[in-house]
C-alpha cells in the first residue's frame, strides 16, 4: 500500500495531469504534430508503467535492474516533457511570430535537451558521472572511427547551417541536378527537381562539390534569352521596338517587370537577322514554360506588326492547282473582312465601294491567351474587330487592382471605336480568354473615307453616343460617378470631337 500511495502521490498526479492535458491541447491545436504527440503519449504511458513496476518491486532503492528501470522511467518522462515543449515552441509559437528555424536546428536543440535531461536524471539517481563520461569518451572514439562517412554528413549538415551559404527554398544546381532545396537534415539534404523528382544528396557531397545558387546575385532573378529570326526586309529598329513594347507593357507570367525585358541583335545570318528577347526569370520552377510564353508573346507581337519570322530555305514548285487554291483563299479572306465590317455599327453608313476599300486596309492582329488587347486609360487610335476567339471586358476601379467583368466578347464583336474616332483613352481593359484573331482598323485607313463624306460623322456620333451611355452606367455602378448626360448632348459632344480629331471642319 505504501508503494501505491507513493506512486499516486500529489506530485506524480499533478505532473502527469499537466503533461497529458498539454498533449491533448496540442493534439487539437496543431494537427500536423499529431503523430509525434502520439509517440509522446506512448512514452508517458511507458514511464508510468515503469514507475508502477519499480515501486512494486522495491522502489528506486532496490538496486540492480529495478533501479535501472526507475532511471529509465524518469528519463522517458523527461523526454515526453521535452517533446511537448518542443512541439509548443517550434510548431505553435515560432510560426505565429514568423521566426521559424530549419528542421536541422530544431533537431540539434532537442538533442541537446535530451542529453541534458539524461545527465540530470542519471546524476539524480546517484551515479558517478565522471566515470560514465570517461567510458563514453572511449566508446565515442571507437564509434567515430567506424562511422566516418555518417559523421562527415552530420558535420557537413551543421556547417551548411552555420555558414548559411544556401537555405531551404533556394534553387540550386549540384552534381548535374537542378531543383529547389526543400530540407537539410542530419545526414542528407532533399532536392526537388523541376521534373518533380526528389533527389537525396548526402551532406558531404554538398560540402565537397561546387553548388550553384540560381538567381542569388540578382535578387532571386535569373537572366534568360530567347532567340528568333526575322528576314532582312524589316529594319532592326522596327523589330526591336515591336518586341520590347509587347514584353514591357504586359510581361508574361514568370518574367520580371524590373529589370525590364529588352530585345537585341544577336547575329547576322545569310538569309535573316538573329534577335534575342532577353528577360529576368522569377519563376524558377518552370523556366521552360516562361520561355514558351515569351516566344508566344514575340510571335503574336510580330504577327500584329506584319513582321514575318524567318524559316529555313526551301524550294517551292507552284502549280496551277496551287494558284487556284491561293485565289480561293484570298476571296474567302476578303469576304470575311467584309462580313466583319458589316458587323460594326459605325460602318453601316458606308457604301459597298467604301467598305471594299476599307476591307483591303484591315490588318490581321492575333493575340495570345491571357494577353491584354487594350488597357484601360491608354491612348490608341485604332479599332479591333474579333473574328475568332473570345475576350473579357474589365472595368478597373480607380487607384486599385479591383475590377468588374462587364461583358464577354466573341466573333463579330468589336472594341476601341472611341479611340479610333476621337483619340480618347481606352475606357476598359480587354483580355484574351483564348487565342483571339482580330482585324485592326487604323485612323489613317479610315480618315480618307471620312474626309470624302463628312456627313458620315453625324451618324457615327449618334450610334457611338448610345453605346457610350451604356458603358457609363456600368462605370457608375463601380466607381460611383454622376449620372450620364442625355443622349442629345452626348451626340453633339462626340460629333465635335470626331470633326476635330479628323480635321473635317464645320
Amino acid at each position: 500500500m505504501h508503494n501505491i500511495s507513493a506512486l499516486f502521490g500529489p506530485w506524480i498526479i499533478g505532473f502527469y495531469s499537466i503533461l497529458f492535458f498539454s498533449m491533448a491541447s496540442l493534439y487539437y491545436a496543431n494537427p500536423a504534430s499529431r503523430k509525434r504527440i502520439g509517440m509522446t503519449v506512448f512514452l508517458a504511458l511507458c514511464s508510468i508503467a515503469g514507475i508502477l513496476a519499480t515501486n512494486f518491486l522495491g522502489g528506486a532503492d532496490a538496486g540492480g535492474l529495478v533501479k535501472l528501470g526507475s532511471v529509465l522511467s524518469r528519463l522517458l518522462a523527461a523526454i515526453a516533457v521535452i517533446n511537448v515543449a518542443g512541439i509548443f515552441v517550434f510548431s505553435l509559437v515560432m510560426p505565429k511570430v514568423k521566426a521559424g528555424i530549419s528542421k536541422f536546428v530544431e533537431d540539434i536543440i532537442l538533442a541537446g535537451a535530451y542529453l541534458a535531461a539524461g545527465l540530470a536524471v542519471i546524476s539524480a539517481s546517484g551515479a558517478n558521472l565522471s566515470g560514465i563520461l570517461a567510458t563514453s569518451a572511449l566508446v565515442t572514439g571507437v564509434v567515430a572511427f567506424s562511422l566516418q562517412d555518417t559523421l562527415g554528413n552530420i558535420i557537413g549538415g551543421m556547417v551548411l547551417h552555420l555558414e548559411n551559404s544556401f537555405v531551404t527554398g533556394d534553387m540550386i544546381k549540384v552534381e548535374g541536378h537542378t531543383g529547389v532545396l526543400r530540407e537539410i537534415r542530419w545526414r542528407q539534404s532533399t532536392l526537388e527537381t523541376i521534373g518533380g523528382d526528389v533527389v537525396i544528396i548526402p551532406n558531404i557531397v554538398l560540402m565537397k562539390s561546387a553548388v550553384v545558387v540560381l538567381g542569388r546575385a540578382a535578387g532571386n532573378k535569373r537572366f534568360r534569352a530567347v532567340s528568333f529570326n526575322v528576314y532582312y526586309d524589316k529594319q532592326p529598329g522596327e523589330v526591336i521596338q515591336v518586341v520590347e513594347r509587347a514584353l514591357k507593357s504586359d510581361p508574361p507570367a514568370g518574367a520580371a517587370s524590373d529589370p525590364a525585358p529588352d530585345c537585341v541583335i544577336k547575329d547576322f545570318q545569310p538569309n535573316c537577322v538573329v534577335y534575342e528577347a532577353r528577360y529576368w526569370l522569377t519563376d524558377f520552377s518552370a523556366p521552360g514554360g516562361v520561355d514558351a510564353r515569351v516566344r508566344a508573346r514575340v510571335f503574336y507581337a510580330l504577327s500584329r506588326a506584319g513582321i514575318k519570322l524567318s524559316v529555313h530555305n526551301r524550294t517551292m514548285v507552284l502549280a496551277q492547282a496551287a494558284e487556284e487554291v491561293a485565289e480561293k483563299s484570298r476571296k474567302e479572306e476578303h469576304a470575311r473582312r467584309l462580313a466583319a465590317l458589316n458587323g460594326v455599327y459605325i460602318f453601316h453608313a458606308l457604301t459597298e465601294n467604301e467598305k471594299e476599300i476599307l476591307a483591303g486596309r484591315l490588318k490581321a492582329t492575333p493575340f495570345f491567351p491571357g494577353e491584354i488587347i487594350t488597357k484601360q486609360g491608354t491612348v490608341a487610335d485604332w479599332l479591333y474587330i474579333i473574328y475568332r476567339g473570345a475576350a473579357e471586358v474589365r472595368l478597373y476601379s480607380a487607384g486599385s487592382g479591383e475590377y468588374r467583368t462587364v461583358k464577354r466578347l466573341g466573333p463579330g464583336d468589336f472594341l476601341g471605336e472611341g479611340g479610333l474616332l476621337t483619340g480618347e483613352p481606352r475606357s476598359a481593359t480587354v483580355v484574351a480568354d483564348c487565342e483571339v484573331s482580330c482585324y485592326r482598323v487604323d485612323r489613317e485607313d479610315f480618315s480618307g473615307i471620312l474626309a470624302s463624306r463628312p456627313e458620315i460623322a453625324g451618324f457615327i456620333a449618334e450610334q457611338l453616343a448610345k453605346r457610350r451611355l451604356e458603358l457609363a452606367e456600368a462605370k457608375e455602378f463601380l466607381a460611383g460617378e454622376s449620372a450620364a448626360r442625355g443622349l442629345v448632348t452626348e451626340q453633339q459632344d462626340l460629333l465635335s470631337k470626331i470633326k476635330d480629331f479628323f480635321k473635317l471642319g464645320t
